[in-house]
């Protein structure tokens, strides 16, 4: 009888736990609700709602304990295990949101960013921060109809989309060139909730764009809109609504930003913007003079690429010139690139850091950033910008930048134990890829070995690439490399083709590449004269065989550039001292001096054709005067096909119209007369040009190309560098 009276009692009392405990769930959901309102009313980190929840949950077992027990409790009766197990359960709730939540922002979700106009107006703006802004990638959008004047918008509905996009400092969205859905699941998984992707036909001119906001664990369709019409530049404006009302939210008091137009910011001309959807800006400008977004292109192009100081210029000032255009940020990028064309650096560097401030997951910003670190060899600042960006954002491209920021740190075991947290995620055979350079930079060539032979076993097509790490592998089992082993390759180099100048210097115990304009890279020496380096993804490997003179030392190097199927060389020259001095003197025109200059430069450097060249130029210039070589280049201005050569204050320039056909761009590059017939240049040296004359008259234009395999210069036969002057 007193079993079942207990037994009743029990029962009883766990009814009323259970009662007070629904209670209990009933009232913290309504308060999460309320908090979750709350935050989002007054621009709050939602993360407190996160924390809440934990710890709701994480108290639950001392809460079942006391209310099971009130009555005793209450009175301030606890046994030997209450006492053990309730601070217990508040020191593991402790732990667990300190370990969850610490490197988490709990304050404003916005923040303000304080900059002076060009007007010297000092001004405040309020943006959302980053870490919360809601993050997507955005793939291709996939042509129903195969109609071939319209597949470039394939992916030009997402490159526009993703430009309209960025206009919303709300949202973060990254373009991708991915049209697998197994490639685009594997892209998007590790730090996007959501990507999208879409497809569209085109019925009697009238464009049907279908857009899938998709679960980026499995790919399927969270919700999805069909927007139609005969514009589709105004269809991308209505696409931006559906995704921004999507994934935004409607406090009254969140940041609004001004949403233009897609055709406002880039052009009305449809042939315009597939030229710049297909990286031919020349092109796109000459369909619209007014398209700032194709001549900012072409200078970060022209910039990165070294392609010609008198181009970048052109484009960077056409950029700024039309940045009224552009929205807000834009036009703070064209003065960036703008104060990088002019060697105005410190300025850059100021607007750069401001725009991060913005958007500081942006990968152009950071990039100009890491060059200009490089410029200066301020290995510090490069390094702890990588770390501190991918640890407050954590993503794929800012992975790969911390990745060659440890190596360059010689933090080898950092970046393995990263890999392993992302393994714990998802098993991804991929990752093994990102293990092979810090393995093999810290000698362990054992695990090295290991995981060069998964990369082969599952990605055979990928041979082009490892190759080079292969080199390095088998080297490095026979050789301890050591300080004296790099010191070698230590100097600085330029380009035979273009203006790119490269750095090669050691740091501690690491030799580093820096290349103008770009980012700093770690090498590995795989050879006696031979150093290798890779991107961390391996998409794109480099092996640097090096040229010793009489001397027995290095003056030169073939660079042999891989990617997924292809591989191709450039050449690049040692700069010595000489070599500087000389060049200091001809840009300031101080011919006598800079003959001499030459000269001594010449018999320290008889590998380096190009100053025999130079000094030709200097001796005729020194002995034709002024009038006569001005009436020399009259005689030979003019339209020869698509080359255009033109006199502009007293020298001489030629430019060559882009290759429609292949995109081949070609820089504004000033010639050297070298005789009455002959021109080199100091922009792309293995090129120089001449004219074919008839009764005293330029009637064609043709090239020379210097053969180093043979060391000659040998005239260009090809119909595609020999034309007729137009008429």
């Amino acid at each position: 009888m007193e079993e079942k009276i207990r037994a009743k009692k029990t029962k009883k009392r766990w009814l009323k736990v259970l009662q007070f405990f629904a209670a209990y769930l009933v009232a913290a959901w309504t308060f999460l609700q309320f908090i979750d309102w709350a935050l989002n009313r007054y621009n709050i980190s939602p993360h407190w709602v996160d924390i809440l929840l934990w710890i709701f949950i994480g108290i639950t077992p001392s809460l079942m304990i006391y209310l099971y027990n009130q009555e005793r409790i209450n009175n301030r009766v606890l046994r030997l295990r209450e006492k053990i197990i309730f601070p217990t359960n508040i020191i593991l709730i402790m732990v667990v949101t300190y370990f969850g939540f610490g490197n988490n922002d709990l304050g404003a979700t916005t923040k303000s960013i304080n900059y002076t106009t060009e007007q010297g107006e000092k001004v405040s703006t309020l943006i959302t921060k980053e870490e919360f802004r809601t993050s997507f990638p955005i793939f291709n959008f996939k042509p129903k109809t195969k109609d071939s004047t319209k597949l470039w918008l394939e992916f030009g509905i997402s490159m526009l989309l993703h430009e309209d996009l960025l206009q919303n400092k709300n949202l973060n969205p990254k373009l991708k060139g991915i049209r697998n859905t197994v490639d685009k699941v594997k892209q998007a998984k590790y730090f996007n909730n959501h990507y999208i992707d879409g497809e569209f036909k085109i019925i009697d001119s009238t464009y049907i764009i279908t857009t899938f906001i998709r679960n980026s664990k499995d790919a399927k369709v969270i919700t999805q809109k069909t927007h139609q019409g005969k514009d589709v530049l105004n269809l991308i404006d209505e696409i931006t609504v559906f995704i921004t009302d999507h994934f935004t939210r409607k406090e009254f008091n969140a940041p609004k930003y001004i949403d233009l137009d897609v055709k406002d910011f880039t052009s009305n001309s449809l042939k315009a913007i597939e030229h710049y959807r297909n990286g031919d800006y020349e092109l796109a400008i000459k369909e619209d003079s007014t398209f700032a977004l194709a001549y900012l292109n072409a200078a970060k192009r022209n910039l990165t690429y070294n392609q010609g100081k008198f181009e970048e210029r052109y484009f960077a000032d056409n950029a700024y010139k039309y940045r009224s255009k552009l929205p807000l940020q834009g036009r703070g990028e064209t003065l960036i690139w703008k104060y990088l064309a002019y060697d105005q650096f410190e300025k850059a560097e100021k607007l750069i850091k401001l725009q991060l401030q913005v958007d500081p997951k942006d990968q152009a910003y950071k990039r100009m950033l890491y060059g200009l670190y490089g410029r200066t060899k301020n290995i510090k600042a490069y390094t702890e910008q990588a770390y501190s960006t991918y640890k407050s954002h954590p993503s794929i491209d800012n992975g790969y930048s911390m990745i060659n920021a440890a190596l360059i740190k010689e933090d080898y075991d950092n970046i393995l134990n990263e890999i392993k947290k992302v393994e714990l995620i998802s098993l991804d055979e991929d990752l093994s890829v990102l293990k092979l350079q810090p393995q093999l930079f810290k000698g362990d060539l054992e695990a090295a070995e290991k995981t060069l032979n998964q990369i082969e076993l599952l990605h055979p097509e990928a041979e082009n690439l490892t190759k080079v790490f292969k080199k390095a592998l088998n080297y490095l089992r026979k050789h301890k490399v050591t300080i004296k082993d790099l010191k070698k390759f230590e100097g600085e180099y330029r380009s035979n083709a273009n203006e790119q100048t490269i750095t090669f210097w050691i740091e501690n115990n690491i030799l580093l590449r820096y290349v103008s304009n770009q980012v700093i890279t770690p090498y590995l020496v795989a050879g006696e004269n031979t150093i290798v380096s890779g991107t961390p993804n391996l998409s794109r490997t480099w092996k640097n065989t090096f040229y010793k003179n009489n001397s027995n030392n290095y003056y030169s190097y073939k660079e042999e550039q891989n990617d997924f199927r292809n591989s191709h060389s450039r050449y690049h020259w040692k700069i010595d001292s000489t070599i500087k001095k000389a060049e200091n003197l001809l840009d300031a025109q101080k011919l006598d001096s800079a003959k001499k200059a030459y000269e001594i430069a010449i018999k320290l450097n008889p590998k380096h054709y190009f100053l025999k060249d130079i000094l030709a130029h200097i001796n005729y210039v020194k002995n034709t005067d002024s009038l006569t070589l001005q009436n020399q280049f009259k005689e030979v201005v003019g339209t020869y096909g698509p080359r255009k050569f033109w006199s502009e204050n007293g020298k001489l320039f030629y430019k060559r119209e882009t290759n429609v056909e292949t995109g081949q761009v070609f820089a504004k590059i000033e010639l050297l007369p070298i005789s009455k017939n002959r021109y080199i240049n100091r922009s792309k040296l293995n090129f120089s040009f001449a004219f074919e004359y008839e009764n005293d008259k330029a009637i064609g234009s043709y090239s020379y190309e210097y053969i180093l395999e043979e060391e000659s210069w040998n005239k260009s036969e090809s119909e595609r560098n020999t034309f007729k002057k137009d008429h």
